[in-house]
This record gives structure tokens, sequence and C-alpha cells, in this order.
């Protein structure tokens, strides 16, 4: 009944795993409760099988007491026959009369039935205990076999929980890789962001200063067109002298204007270069900032599974020193006398240090010595300029067009990009972080090994997406940079020539020097 039980439970707990998938969890249970009741089924057998013997044994012995016992009475019976039939023999005939016989009479039938009885009963018990052992004897059988069958099924759910351990373990493994590089991502997409907000900051600003310069300079030909009209009218109305003094006074008086005016220009000019200066220092700084987050993770990897390939390794050589061990004892029988022990194996190399990442206060100082050559070329070319007399260019030309089209009352398109102002490198450099995105995406796309735990980690001279990426960016910085030195001394003598005309194009110049300084850096 038990095994039984056992058996439908068992069943069950099987269909169960089976169909819903269970867990690692409910196999373990299964497991248990089936190691469970096999001890107590065993226990339970082992002790039904020992009472049966005892009791066995306890009815063997009494048996064959009772058999010696029935042959003793059977012989003191005959015994005692014979010695009354030689009394009898002796005596007389009147006291053989006076004996009664009646009693003996009524005991022997009854000593004879109750001897049959014992003998008879005792056979029935004994086909009866056979007839036990028997079936006991079949239902050990039995139980034996299905203990038999029950460990096999606990030999296959051990296999079974081992291959679904194995599988949870990779499963592992893949989420942890797959957490790293979405970890990646969130970081690239971070910086991607943090650069376009960047952008479109400075793109507000100059639409912004942009529209202030266009407003200003519409002021200002308002202001000067009522400035006309009066003079005609004071002209028209007062004597020539009179006039030209007054047209003198004017003339005196917008001078000074324009002069504090151009002066608070230069001003505001000077501070956003300042301004433009301290944000691409940040800009960089941020940047060198994030490089180096990433190459020390990247260190922290390369360390991890250098470590981890070390580890392999010393596992693989203590095997291999202990199968040499055995072959030369297969190969080489010991002698009779035992030599000294062999020396130890040395001890492993020193693990190799890690790659050196590019340093980025180096990276920093390189570039502020190139910011402060940059400065110290500018201020040659600005005296250069200053004494020279340079003609009238592009820049100019598209000045005066512009002004043009205020006169007229023209609206304005807004350019979004200049023709002599076009330069590819910088580019490279502000979409540095979605290349970067890119490459981590075809790296993920292209189909790898797969990582077992025998195979070695690959060496640190294979360069990964991400290390491409940043040198690709490193490569477009610096030539972003070299074209920033070369056109510095071609921008520098026109910023000159446009401060240094006063007039009613102040604004405008103001708005060119400020898109200037900003496509240099």
């Amino acid at each position: 009944t038990t095994t039984s039980t056992i058996q439908t439970q068992f069943k069950s707990f099987c269909v169960l795993a089976c169909s819903d998938n269970c867990s690692v969890f409910v196999l373990k249970k299964t497991s248990q409760f089936l190691t469970y009741c096999l001890s107590s089924v065993s226990h339970r057998v082992i002790e039904e099988v020992n009472n049966i013997q005892e009791n066995l044994e306890i009815e063997k012995t009494c048996r064959e007491s009772v058999e010696a016992l029935a042959s003793k009475l059977n012989r003191q019976n005959r015994s005692l026959k014979r010695k009354s039939m030689l009394f009898m023999s002796r005596l007389g005939a009147d006291v053989i009369a006076e004996i009664s016989l009646d009693d003996e009479g009524d005991e022997d039938p009854q000593e004879e039935e109750s001897g049959v009885c014992s003998s008879s009963h005792c056979q029935i018990v004994i086909t009866e205990l056979r007839d036990k052992l028997e079936v006991i004897l079949a239902e050990k059988k039995q139980i034996a076999i299905d203990l038999e069958t029950t460990r096999e099924q606990l030999c296959q759910t051990r296999q079974e929980l081992l291959k679904e351990k194995h599988d949870n373990t990779v499963l592992i493994a893949e989420t942890f890789q797959q957490k790293k590089l979405l970890g990646k991502y969130n970081r690239v997409s971070q910086y991607a962001l943090d650069e376009f907000e960047a952008l479109q900051d400075d793109l507000n600003l100059e639409r912004d200063l942009r529209s202030e310069a266009e407003k200003f300079a519409h002021e200002m030909l308002v202001e000067q067109k009522k400035l006309k009209r009066q003079s005609q009218m004071l002209i028209q109305s007062v004597p020539p002298t009179e006039a030209l003094q007054k047209a003198l006074a004017e003339i005196n008086t917008l001078t000074h204007t324009l002069e504090t005016q151009r002066l608070e220009h230069q001003q505001q000019v000077k501070a956003l270069e300042e301004q433009i200066h301290g944000s691409d220092l940040k800009k960089q700084l941020s940047a060198l900032q994030r490089q180096t987050e990433l190459l020390d993770e990247e260190r922290k990897e390369w360390q991890h599974k250098h470590t981890k390939a070390e580890t392999e390794a010393k596992d693989l050589r203590f095997t291999v020193e202990e199968l040499k061990k055995k072959l030369q004892q297969v190969s080489n029988p010991p002698p009779a006398a035992p030599g000294p022990p062999p020396p130890p194996p040395p001890p492993p190399p020193p693990p190799p240090p890690p790659a050196s990442s590019s340093n980025p206060l180096s990276s920093l100082l390189s570039i502020l010595r190139k910011k402060k050559d940059v400065s110290a070329e500018i201020a040659l070319v600005e005296k250069d300029s200053s004494e020279k007399t340079p003609e009238k260019d592009t820049r100019q030309q598209a000045v005066d067009e512009m002004m043009q089209r205020i006169k007229k009352g023209v609206q304005l398109r807004r350019v979004s990009q200049r023709t002599n102002r076009a330069r590819p490198e910088p580019k490279e450099g502000t979409n540095s972080a979605i290349q970067e995105l890119h490459g981590i995406l075809n790296s993920v796309k292209r189909p790898g090994p797969s990582s077992s735990p025998g195979t070695c980690p690959p060496s640190p001279s294979q360069k990964s997406e991400l290390e491409k990426a940043l040198e690709r960016r490193r490569g477009a910085l610096k030539a972003a940079k070299n074209n920033t030195n070369s056109n510095t001394a071609l921008d520098l003598p026109q910023i000159k020539q446009t401060q240094s005309e006063p007039g009613q194009n102040t604004r405008d110049q103001v708005q060119d020097q400020v898109h200037n300084t900003h496509n240099i850096h």
C-alpha cells in the first residue's frame, strides 16, 4: 500500500514538473520527497521482514519443542503401558476388578484426541506460516523491484536537476552580459544627449544674437532716416553757417555715441569669447572624464578576465601534473626502496601588467598648451593686421548685401551653414557619442564565438570597438584643432577690419565676430 501511494505521488509530481516547466525549487522538493519516501518505505519493509523472521523463529522453536515433548510423552506412555501390563499379570483377578479403569479409559481418548489435535493444529499453523512467508517474500521482491525503479527515477530526476542548474547558470551569465551591454548603451546615449543639448543651446544662443542684431540694425536705420530728415529740415530753415555748426555738433555727438557703443560691443565680444573658451574647456574636461570612466571599466573587465584565466591555467597545470604522475606510476612501477618525494612544482609567473590606457591629464595639458600657442599666434596676427589695410573680401560684401536688404525692408532668411566656413572635420567630434553607439551596436550584431568556461580569454592586444571609436574621435579632434590653427590667421584681419569701421553696421559686426570665434573653437 505504501509503495502504491508513493508511486502515485511521484507520478503526480513528474506530471507537474513536465507540464508547468517548474523551477529548480520544485525539482529539489520532489527529490527530497522521493528520498524521504524511499527511506521510510525501506525502513518499514525492513521492520516487517524482521518481525516476520522473528515470528517464524519463535514458531519454529515452539514447534520443535512441542514435537520433542510429544515424542517424549509417547515414549513414557508406552513404558507405562508395558509396566502396567506386567503388574496386571502379577496381580490377581480380584485386584484387577477393584481397579476402576473408566477414568483411565476416559483419559486415554482425551489424551489421544489432545495429542492428535495438537499435531494437526501445529501442521495447520505451519502451513499458514509458510503461506504467509511466501506472501511476504513475494511482497519483499515486489518492494525491491519498486525500490530499484524509484532509485532509477531518482537518478533521472537528479540528472534533470543538474541539467536545469547548468542551464540556469548559462542564463544568469547571459543576463549579466546583457546588463553590461545595456549599461554601456545607457551611458553612451546619455553622453549623446548631453552633446545634443549643448549644441541645441548654442544654436538657440546664435539665433537670439542674430535676431537682436537685425533688430538693432533696423532701429539704427530708422534713426538714421529720422536724422537725415531733421538735418534736411534744419538746412532748409536755418542759414548755412548755423546748419553747418549744428551738423558738426550732431556729427560729434554721433561719433561719441558710436565710439562708446563700439567699446561696449568690444567688451561684450570679449566676454562672449571668454564664455566660449570656458564652455569649450568644460566640454573637453567632461569628454575626457567620460573617456577615463569607460577606459577604467574596460580595464576592470580585462583584469577580471585575466584573473579568471590565471586560475583556470593553475587548475589545468595541476591536473596535467597529476596526470603525468599517474602515467609515470603506470609506466614505471615503484621499486623496492621508495625514493625521495619529487620537488613541488614551481610557482606560476606573475601576471603581466594591464595595458596602459591613455592618460587624460597628459591629453588635457597638451590641449591647454595648444590653446596658449593659438592665443600667441592670434596676438601676432593682430599686430600685423593693424599695420596693413586688407582689402574687402566676401564677408564684407555679404554684410553690405544684408544692410541693403534691411534698408529695403526684405525679411532675411536664416542660413544654416556658411560657404566659407564649411568644415566637415569638427562634425566628427560632435557626433562622437553617436559613432560610439554605432560601434557598440555593430560589435553586438557580429556573431562571436560562444563563451565556454574552458576557453582562454582574448589577448589584451585585440582592441574592442569602443577603443577604435575613441581613437577615431581623438583623430577627428586633432584634425579639427589643426584646421582651427590654420584658419585663425585668415579670420582675424577680417575681424579687425569689421571692428574698425564705425557706423550703422556695428551690431552686424559683433554678430559676425561671435560667429567667427564660435567657428574657430
